[in-house]
């Protein structure tokens, strides 16, 4: 599972963090006290919101398990800095990334969990169970930091805390169990993902859901589509979810560039359309730059209420055309297949996803 590309990767995954001060204890208890205080406000948002804002307060928890008399360890200060960057991005209404970062003095361990957590996040996990996820992976790189540092005994109880929350989860999600199926064969080996031993992590291949590369006949397969709900450009969870694959592969190959189209169903004047279009488009070219994609290679085009899509329903068909789709402009070799998804389709009447025929 990694990847937080960009800005973020190179701040809190690099392998050597640079801090310019320590932090004296008085001053990370005032630091942790405004944001608890800030956090209290969103307790009783949306599912999305509620889910980055219990992220914040774990980060929060974990930062006040490692201040020492003194000042806080290593660990601390970069669970300090998370919470900061999640209040900040909720003050400001910015796009977050659903990906949690691994600590730099840490590494990946329980890959089976993670990749239990990124398949409860594209069935519904964000919007059904938001603190019961962010609480399992905020536990589960507070596992991996205890082992890091103390060993096998004391990650125990933080590995099993990070498991319950799962649990309940998938309690919450209506998911079996057993339909969350284990595929280490698909991801990065350990040795890619850590290198040697406990010393942060390498962006390239976080996170464990990712695009996958065939090296052997250097091909490419990939969901290039998001939609959007009636007369909005808001990306739901789902669809930023597609577009860290994005976010993933512009970190993979920079060279690469990508052309995002969007469209609209056909209520409104095309005037309008046009407007909302290049909103749409606006909102995913945003969210890749945050992924860490260089803008200069991304390339936006407001088509409005043409190519109106087809089906058996008016709404879904509706549904169906307020979109973007993402192409890559010059795949330098590579040959790559484009996979429509609809898991982030969205009914004006009822914003859930619905089985598209």
């Amino acid at each position: 599972m990694k990847q937080l590309t960009g800005l973020l990767a190179a701040l809190f995954l690099a392998n050597s963090w640079v801090y310019a001060e320590p932090f004296s204890a008085v001053d990370a208890q005032r630091q942790m006290n405004t944001l608890s205080h800030t956090l209290q406000q969103y307790s009783n948002t949306d599912a999305l919101t509620r889910y980055h804002a219990y992220k914040a307060k774990m980060w929060l928890s974990y930062a006040v398990n490692q201040q020492s008399e003194q000042s806080l360890t290593v660990a601390g200060q970069e669970a300090l800095q998370q919470a900061q960057i999640i209040v900040d991005g909720l003050q400001s209404r910015k796009n977050l990334s659903l990906t949690t970062p691994v600590l730099g003095v840490s590494q990946v361990m329980r890959r089976d969990l993670w990749w239990q957590v990124e398949y409860l996040k594209q069935h519904g996990a964000i919007d059904k169970a938001p603190e019961s996820l962010a609480h399992a992976e905020v536990m589960l790189v507070w596992a991996a930091a205890e082992y890091c540092e103390l060993g096998w005994r004391h990650s125990q109880e933080p590995f099993n805390a990070a498991q319950q929350a799962l649990y309940q989860v998938v309690e919450s999600t209506g998911l079996q169990y057993t339909d969350i199926s284990w595929q280490p064969e698909q991801l990065p080996s350990l040795q890619q993902l850590n290198g040697e031993g406990c010393h942060g992590i390498k962006p390239e291949f976080w996170p464990l859901a990712k695009v996958q590369l065939n090296q052997q006949s250097n091909s490419l397969k990939i969901d290039n589509i998001v939609h959007f709900a009636q007369d909005s450009a808001d990306l739901s969870p789902a669809s930023q979810m597609v577009l860290q694959q994005w976010g993933i592969l512009g970190n993979q190959y920079p060279q690469l560039s990508v052309i995002l189209k969007g469209y609209t169903d056909i209520h409104a004047s095309p005037a309008y359309n046009i407007q909302l279009a290049q909103r749409r488009v606006q909102a995913v070219q945003d969210y890749l730059v945050l992924q860490g994609m260089d803008i200069t290679h991304i390339v936006t085009e407001a088509k409005g209420a043409v190519d109106f899509q087809t089906d058996t329903e008016m709404k879904i068909a509706e549904a169906k055309s307020r979109r973007v789709v993402l192409q890559v402009a010059d795949a330098h070799g590579i040959e790559i297949e484009y996979l429509p998804q609809w898991q982030d389709l969205q009914i004006e009447s009822k914003q859930q996803k619905v089985q598209v025929k």
